[in-house]
C-alpha cells in the first residue's frame, strides 16, 4: 500500500475502510468527534514528547528518531481524515476550505497584525 503521495479522498476511504474492520469502535457519528479530536490531541502530544525528549537536531539527523517523528504526524493526518468522515465533510469540502482559507492567511499582514496570537506568532519566529 506504500504511495508516494496521498490525496484526502484516498485518506479518508482508508479511515473507512479502518472502520470497517474494527465494528467494536462504534458507529461513526459526528457526536463521536470529540473523542476523535481527543486522540488527536494525543497524537500531537506525542510528537511533542519526541521534540522534547529527543530534540530537533535528533529529529533531522537520527534514521529511527525522524521515523518515530513521521509516523507521529501520520497518526495526526489519519484521526483528521475521520474527524472529516464523521461530519460528511468530503475531499472537495476540505479542499476549498483549505485553499480559501491558505488564500486568506497570505493575504494576510501577521507582521503589523493588531491580535494577540498574531503579535505572539511573530514574536516566537
Amino acid at each position: 500500500m506504500t504511495k508516494e503521495n496521498i490525496s484526502i479522498k484516498e485518506m479518508i476511504a482508508l479511515s473507512k475502510k479502518l472502520r470497517e474492520k474494527h465494528p467494536e469502535w462504534g458507529k461513526p457519528t459526528p457526536e463521536s468527534n470529540v473523542s476523535w479530536f481527543a486522540w488527536l490531541v494525543v497524537e500531537i502530544g506525542e510528537a511533542i514528547d519526541i521534540i522534547k525528549k529527543k530534540g530537533v537536531k535528533k529529529i533531522m539527523e537520527d534514521k529511527q528518531t525522524r521515523e518515530e517523528m513521521i509516523v507521529e504526524i501520520a497518526d495526526c493526518y489519519m484521526f483528521l481524515a475521520d474527524i472529516l468522515d464523521r461530519y460528511k465533510f468530503s475531499h472537495r469540502d476540505f479542499s476549498k476550505a483549505y485553499f480559501r482559507k491558505m488564500e486568506q492567511n497570505l493575504k494576510r499582514d501577521y507582521k503589523n497584525s493588531k491580535t494577540k496570537a498574531d503579535k505572539r506568532r511573530v514574536a516566537n519566529l
